[in-house]
């Protein structure tokens, strides 16, 4: 039986048989993957903490006819900080939410590995953590070429004038008023929140503030549903939550 060693952040689990646990996680070496945990719901399990998501650990793997599963688990990091504070957890749930969506089975992708590493220590200790939740999907979708267009229109390349902007998400971005009429899936924004997200991609680091973030918090989140194709209920309550938050300029 082939066994590999790989380091994993957990994105998600669901129960399996009467005491399993099976895990989506992202690792460096082979990109998302499903494993099993075997026995994790059981009391004392020693594959109980590493099967929460945003855990990272050091997995040994043995591969079986049906599926790999976990023979050994070296815990790394359980992000605590997200744990202790239930905006940053909620944020931290709706960023591996989006990883798990989005990224492709059994192809190896360090880069994006090494972004939500970098992600989750920043919604840890960043002063408001819906801003790097922000900064971290813009990050995600230019990684993963689904970045939309936020200054410039998609269908005219004229550059963004009016004061409440459509967005598009079949287009790719925004559209201006006359070309908006060709998509049924336009939704009205504030030109400020696009001039926000246009320039996210230019930081290293999630900027200390960014005006009306939870309004672009939700504008993304059209865009995320058009590319996963499937429910996002974390980022629904995401937005929910913070769809209020205006802070001050980046």
């Amino acid at each position: 039986m082939a066994e590999q060693i790989v380091h994993a952040i957990v994105l998600k689990r669901r129960d399996s048989g009467e005491s399993d646990r099976r895990l989506t996680v992202l690792t460096i070496e082979n990109g998302k993957m499903d494993v099993l945990a075997k026995g994790a719901r059981k009391g004392g399990s020693r594959l109980a903490g590493v099967s929460e998501p945003l855990s990272a650990a050091v997995l040994n793997l043995a591969t079986g006819k049906r599926a790999a599963f976990i023979t050994q688990a070296q815990p790394q990091s359980s992000f605590r900080g997200l744990r202790t504070d239930y905006d940053r957890l909620s944020c931290g749930l709706a960023l591996t939410e989006l990883f798990g969506a989005v990224l492709p089975f059994d192809e190896p992708f360090p880069e994006a590995y090494a972004l939500l590493v970098q992600a989750l220590h920043q919604l840890e200790v960043h002063p408001k953590p819906v801003v790097a939740l922000v900064w971290a999907q813009i990050l995600l979708m230019e990684m993963t070429g689904f970045l939309p267009q936020f200054d410039r229109c998609v269908v005219t390349d004229a550059v963004l004038s009016e004061g409440e902007p459509f967005l598009s998400p079949r287009a790719g971005g925004y559209v201006t008023d006359s070309a908006a009429v060709e998509f049924t899936d336009r939704f009205r924004t504030r030109a400020e929140v696009l001039y926000g997200l246009a320039r996210l991609n230019n930081f290293e680091e999630p900027p200390k503030n960014m005006k009306f973030v939870g309004e672009a918090l939700a504008d993304l989140l059209p865009f995320w549903r058009n590319i996963a194709d499937s429910p996002l209920p974390a980022n629904d309550t995401a937005v929910k939550e913070f769809r209020h938050t205006a802070i001050g300029s980046a």
